[in-house]
């Protein structure tokens, strides 16, 4: 049997422990799909939108909006939650709606018209997702890989299904799986959070060692990767006059085979908790997939479709890893999630566009540009495979690693050294993860505190701070010799007590009022 990257294995495979990642994985399929087939026109194209992308900016643009409050709301409200999601779903249903209905009366919109109801399914349906991403909070890094890689796979292959229909169809589609949305988050509410069962590590995320001050900055060193893979990808999909490029059905195909087969492999992994090979490895994948393309691109130029379909297949995965990278951002991250949506979305969706752009500029300067744009994306994909992936998270700074070798504490300072980790926002506000700080003592003194404030009883005091610690519920019942019922039950009690409904917001309710750390 293959041996295990992590201590935190997955539990047995069955529905009832299982189908609280139902809700999550169809929110993010339906929500998908959406995109793919309004927005993107079921990727008969490789735009990124409509219009040349003027779509997708516009609602980069609007998501940017919300980034920025953000940056003054330390935390959104659950009322504010509730009427986002409302919103999100209605703005992206009627719009899709409208489309059908123009449509079928055979009504010629205006360009500003057609742009505006793009743009507001993308919107919605970017939003939709950062919903179902908020809700993976505080989720372990083999369920996180399982949720949005079965959401991949499923909306690619719905999306290819799809490809063969016309626009009515895929409006009136869209219209259905956006109001649907309704359906699943009234599911989701009931059957609880996806982080009680399956609890976050932040070694899982990071695939290092769990003493490496590196897990952190993983996030910042990733994020920079992203950034300079995204403007090759988008040169790729734009190549080479800046234009989408048309994708018969057997390019096609061949990204939904991409997918399907990475989508597997990693669905796979997750189950088997082989979790360093998604933080390393997934990067292979994508830079093969995107090398092979630029080579394609190279050999056939009149037939750039073929190339494309492997950097189109790189770019869905590249989209996949940036949800699961979004998700670690969440859990560990002291802002709100959706400051970690947007950023990561808005950046990579514009360097997409950007991307693209340059195709045309460059044709402008050189006619025969192939050799020229093969030689620029090959640049980027160099520096952010090699300058960053390699070099920066090989290992910690020189400094913060001496002081690990010396036995002494990692300071506040030393996590600002750390590229970007000041402006991702990845350690706690208040409180940094330091090596000398003890979790466990912290977290029954505050669970004591909150049993005094709320009124628990003497048992549910114990069975919540063995839950807060992160244990599951099977094994809190192991642990005092209870019932697996009876231990739900009184956490659903303490649920109703506190107001808290998941175990990330009793974790965030003890760093927010418990008692002060050692």
């Amino acid at each position: 049997m293959a041996q295990q990257d992590t201590g935190q294995a997955m539990p047995p495979l069955s529905f009832e422990t299982y189908r609280v990642l139902i809700p999550p994985i169809l929110g993010l399929t339906l929500a998908s799909t959406t995109t793919d087939i309004v927005v993107q026109q079921a990727h008969r194209t490789t735009g990124v939108s409509t219009f040349n992308g003027t779509a997708m900016i516009i609602a980069a643009l609007i998501a940017g909006m919300l980034f920025l409050s953000t940056l003054t709301v330390k935390r959104f409200t659950k009322r504010f939650i509730s009427r986002f999601i409302f919103a999100s779903i209605v703005v992206s249903g009627l719009c899709c709606l409208a489309l059908a209905v123009l449509h079928a009366y055979g009504v010629q919109l205006s360009l500003t018209g057609a742009v505006a109801l793009q743009a507001g399914v993308a919107a919605g349906a970017t939003f939709i997702k950062f919903y179902w991403l908020r809700k993976l909070r505080g989720t372990s890094a083999q369920a996180a890989v399982i949720v949005v890689f079965c959401a991949l796979a499923i909306s690619e292959f719905i999306t290819f299904s799809l490809s063969f229909s016309g626009e009515l169809m895929w409006y009136i589609v869209g219209t259905i799986l956006t109001f649907a949305q309704f359906s699943v988050v009234r599911i989701s509410r009931e059957l609880g959070a996806a982080g009680d069962p399956f609890p976050a590590v932040s070694e899982s995320y990071f695939g290092t060692n769990e003493d490496r001050f590196s897990n952190r900055s993983f996030l910042a060193v990733a994020t920079l990767g992203i950034w300079f893979i995204s403007v090759p990808m988008g040169m790729g999909l734009g190549f080479s006059s800046g234009e989408a490029i048309y994708m018969s059905t057997v390019p096609r195909f061949m990204v939904l085979l991409f997918v399907i087969i990475v989508s597997a492999l990693w669905i796979r992994n997750g189950f088997a908790s082989r979790m360093r090979a998604i933080t390393t490895s997934i990067w292979v994948a994508m830079e093969v997939l995107l090398a092979l393309g630029a080579v394609f691109l190279s050999i056939w130029p009149n037939t750039i479709s073929v190339g494309a379909s492997f950097i189109m297949g790189s770019s869905l995965v590249l989209q996949t890893f940036v949800w699961y990278l979004t998700i670690a951002f969440i859990s560990f991250g002291w802002r709100d999630p959706f400051y970690y949506c947007t950023l990561s979305w808005v950046s990579m969706t514009l360097l997409f566009v950007a991307g693209m752009r340059l195709d045309g500029l460059i044709t402008q300067l050189f006619p025969n540009n192939t050799p020229v744009l093969i030689s620029i994306m090959s640049l980027f994909v160099l520096i952010g495979a090699q300058v960053v992936f390699t070099k920066l998270l090989s290992s910690p700074s020189e400094r913060t690693e001496r002081r690990q070798t010396a036995g002494e504490a990692i300071t506040e300072e030393d996590i600002k050294r750390v590229p970007l980790m000041g402006v991702l926002a990845i350690t706690p506000q208040e409180h940094p993860a330091m090596v000398q700080q003890k979790p466990d003592v912290h977290i029954a003194t505050s669970v004591m505190e909150m049993g005094q404030r709320f009124g628990l009883t003497g048992r549910e005091v114990e069975v919540l701070t063995l839950y807060a610690l992160g244990h599951t519920q099977a094994r809190v019942s192991e642990e005092l010799k209870l019932s697996t019922n009876t231990v739900h039950t009184h956490i659903k009690r303490v649920y109703e007590k506190t107001d808290l409904h998941s175990r990330q917001e009793i974790l965030d309710y003890i760093a927010e009022y418990g008692s002060p750390r050692p």
